[in-house]
């Protein structure tokens, strides 16, 4: 447990929240800012920041949660999809340093929508397969 954390302080009963499923190892709880009504946290008990360091054993069960939650959150409110996001550090957009999974739900016409049709707008450029190799060549080797 980390006491500077908010998630950890979930997770030990010191500060509130709407949870929807918990076990042994895995908290799910209501976003207090959601993207879309439904919008779920799901999160290690343990205090992990990043996938990075969080046990691979954890990990899979931890998902197998993620599962279960996008399927009730989805027949909840009745969505037409659900957004899995999961972001590590903060220049990818990670605001609270307790590895956590959103399951969000998505309706068509929605802000999110809205955000990733001008995002794509940008025009993501094709890549060139001789640069695409030399990196998958680079991960392999870390691996």
């Amino acid at each position: 447990m980390n006491e500077n954390c908010r998630f950890c302080m979930i997770v030990s009963k010191k500060a509130k929240a709407s949870i929807v499923h918990e076990d042994d190892n895995v908290l799910a709880f209501m976003d207090l800012h959601p993207a879309n009504v439904g919008h779920t946290l799901v999160i290690p008990r343990e205090h992990h920041e990043t996938i990075y360091d969080i046990p691979e054993k954890l990990l899979a069960n931890l998902f197998s949660v993620v599962k279960r939650v996008s399927v009730a959150v989805k027949k909840s409110v009745d969505a037409k999809g659900i957004s899995i996001l999961q972001s590590n550090e903060r220049d990818a957009g990670q605001s609270v340093r307790h590895f956590h999974v959103h399951v969000i739900p998505r309706f068509r016409g929605d802000a999110i929508s809205k955000f990733i049709g001008a995002m794509l707008g940008l025009g993501f450029k094709k890549a060139e397969r001789q640069k695409l190799d030399e990196i998958a060549k680079e991960i392999k080797q870390n691996l």
